[in-house]
């Protein structure tokens, strides 16, 4: 019972000191965080044990420390996502411009996409080869504002000795095109390409199939027309240009990550269009050590050796 009774009077012991240990609330203005002299507006709460103020933030400072401080507003760019207070956390540059950091503005992705640059899968073009980058193929064809610009593979996609086709079939949908200089079907690569392959299958129409089954970079490509290969090649700055930028790349890459125009074969190189001269002959673009035009029979492969080069539009 003594014992009992010890302890008990211990316990009732530790009373006031434990008393004496418990937290009392500051009444420290600048502790509870009231730290202005007033509020704008007067919009927040005084603090109770003075003259300070928590005050409340307005919408714009709350965007603002979120990072939403962007307008979105110049030419050719758009905000991402919800705005917040009118502005965003992101801007983009609308479809077919890109950002520059030097001039800080969205400028048209394709003002750099001249005779022989190396054109890339997001719509850009450079003099230099980017391994960042997927790179499609280089410019042929310059844009305006009238006509599309053509990008032409680095290398060809066919070359086991591939067929125009094999039949003879003058196929009806398609000119004649009986001189090298009526050859005006600059723009015609793709359409030319459709009215070939709804004539036959792949066995039937290798090339035409060929360039329409090649699908990198998601793009659309066809065989280029007689009228683009001409006009783009058949000069001997343009072809050089389009060589130069071979070069570029396998000083980069790899000499086997682009073939020189004319290089597929020890004997050379013919390209095929897709431009008929008639039901026997079609035109080819001869890629040697400069580049020329002619006429071949669609079937004929056993002398010289076609490949396929296919274009795309931008």
């Amino acid at each position: 019972m003594k014992i009992r009774f010890l302890l008990i009077g211990t316990s009732l012991s530790l009373i006031p000191s434990l008393t004496s240990a418990q937290c009392v609330a500051t009444q420290d203005c600048a502790t509870l965080g009231y730290t202005e002299t007033s509020c704008s507006g007067g919009s927040g709460v005084k603090c109770p044990f003075g003259n300070k103020w928590a005050c409340f933030k307005s919408e714009s400072e709350i965007c603002n420390d979120l990072g939403f401080t962007l307008t979105c507003t110049d030419t050719n760019q758009t905000g991402v996502g919800k705005a917040c207070n009118g502005k965003y956390y992101e801007c983009t540059c609308d479809t077919g411009y890109v950002w520059n950091d030097s001039s800080q503005q969205c400028e048209d992705a394709t003002a750099n996409c001249v005779i022989g640059a190396l054109y890339y899968a997001d719509g850009t073009c450079s003099n230099d080869y980017i391994s960042t980058k997927k790179l499609l193929g280089i410019v042929i064809y310059e844009k305006s504002a009238s006509q599309n610009g053509w990008v032409m593979t680095h290398e060809p996609i066919a070359t086991d000795h591939i067929y125009w086709s094999t039949e003879y079939v003058d196929i009806s949908e398609l000119p004649n095109y009986t001189s090298e200089s009526s050859l005006t079907d600059i723009q015609a690569s793709c359409t030319n390409t459709e009215k070939i392959t709804a004539q036959g299958n792949s066995s039937k129409y290798p090339a035409a199939w060929a360039a329409k089954n090649y699908k990198e970079g998601g793009k659309t490509w066809c065989l280029p027309s007689g009228g683009l290969l001409k006009n783009a090649l058949d000069n001997s700055a343009n072809f050089t240009k389009f060589n130069n930028a071979i070069k570029t790349i396998q000083a980069s890459a790899s000499t086997s990550a682009a073939t020189i125009l004319g290089n597929a074969y020890n004997g050379g190189e013919n390209v095929w269009s897709s431009s008929e001269y008639n039901d026997v002959i079609v035109w080819y673009f001869i890629a040697k050590t400069s580049g020329s035009f002619n006429m071949a029979d669609r079937g004929k492969y056993d002398f010289d050796y076609y490949s396929v080069r296919p274009v795309m539009a931008f």
